[in-house]
């Protein structure tokens, strides 16, 4: 039986045209070798981990581990005119571009931020608690530039996203690993 690994929604398939083209992008590209680079570090840690299957990434896993679920977070320009990505400030997802739970909100145990010389890890549950803290989203701007801790949507998206800073998150209990 073919498996549609989540295409399907209320009955039909959903359109793929979109997936298809982000899949194909620079961004999308960047983020799969990101997630490769990130994996023997992870070994080192844990030689019995295993890479997430494709339905386990529709739900932001991108690793099984024996400390727990990981999703590896790429670094972000905060513009998509900006010509290089930056590791000081993280975007962080509330909502989805389908209006469901972001990453943020997701299953995940563990996000993985990748920074110049190294990866953050942190436990989601304890993002989740400072961006609630911080980010103020009923305060919406329209510019992502202006979107440190308030609430961001991009044009004819349902997604609820907004910027903290990586030394907010390096305040909270965190590990750093080499690359």
């Amino acid at each position: 039986m073919l498996k549609l690994d989540g295409l399907i929604q209320n009955g039909t398939i959903k359109n793929t045209a979109k997936m298809s083209k982000w899949k194909n992008s620079s961004s999308w590209n960047r983020g799969q070798r990101i997630e490769k680079a990130f994996a023997p570090l992870l070994r080192q840690r844990d030689p019995n981990y295993r890479k997430a299957n494709r339905e386990e990434q529709f739900r932001h896993i991108d690793y099984f581990s024996s400390f727990g679920t990981i999703d590896v977070k790429a670094k972000k320009r905060v513009n998509r005119s900006d010509k290089n990505e930056q590791d000081e400030l993280v975007w962080v997802e509330f909502q989805n571009v389908q209006g469901r739970d972001g990453w943020l909100r997701g299953q995940t145990d563990i996000i993985a931020f990748e920074r110049d010389e190294d990866f953050v890890l942190i436990k989601r549950a304890y993002l989740l608690g400072m961006a609630q803290v911080k980010c103020d989203l009923t305060k919406k701007v329209t510019n992502s530039k202006d979107a440190l801790y308030k609430g961001y949507q991009r044009e004819g998206r349902k997604d609820l996203i907004s910027i903290v800073k990586m030394s907010d998150i390096l305040e909270m209990p965190h590990q750093i690993w080499k690359k």
